[in-house]
């Protein structure tokens, strides 16, 4: 093999070794944002840095519903939303449905087509608003998976329409 050939194969892995270190300290660094004392900043965050998962209650009369909020762009974006206070309608024996939220949320990253599952919340773009899934429902363009209810979902089940707060879990 000739010598600039061992050269640039050296150049090259020198360089990728770097590029590997570089983004090793990045995320390391990043990661040391959210483990602060105190909790986390009410500051926006990027969404290449990814997050921590946020844990949500979501308070129907006397009965609450533990949730947690996915780790993509329009869930970020409801985060930042909360708290918000919404009346929930029965679209369908499979879900409830808010009105329209304060803010339209992020379609980035977003599958074209999806459909809720028993415990899913999930954002609907074509309307602005939340689903919240009691039963399968149907495949849909504009449904986006936003989180996943945990505990108390049989709170869907009243029936007609009722008044529900959504929170951060650490705001109590």
């Amino acid at each position: 093999m000739k010598a600039s050939t061992v050269s640039a194969k050296i150049r090259w892995r020198k360089r990728s070794a770097f590029s590997i270190a570089l983004f090793v300290a990045c995320s390391g660094a990043t990661n040391a944002v959210y483990s602060a004392p105190g909790g986390p900043t009410n500051q926006a965050t990027s969404r290449s840095e990814g997050t921590h998962p946020v844990h949500v209650q979501i308070a129907i009369g006397s009965r609450t519903m533990e949730a947690t909020l996915g780790d993509n762009p329009a869930a970020q974006d409801f985060a930042a939303q909360l708290p918000v206070t919404v009346i929930l309608r029965d679209l369908s024996d499979a879900e409830k449905v808010s009105g329209a939220l304060p803010k339209p949320l992020s379609q980035d990253g977003a599958r074209r087509t999806d459909a809720g599952s028993p415990g899913d919340i999930a954002y609907y773009a074509p309307w602005g608003n939340i689903a919240f899934y009691r039963g399968r429902g149907p495949d849909a363009a504009g449904v986006i998976k936003i989180g996943r209810i945990t505990s108390g979902v049989e709170a869907l089940n009243q029936s007609g329409t009722v008044r529900a707060t959504i929170s951060r879990s650490d705001e109590h």
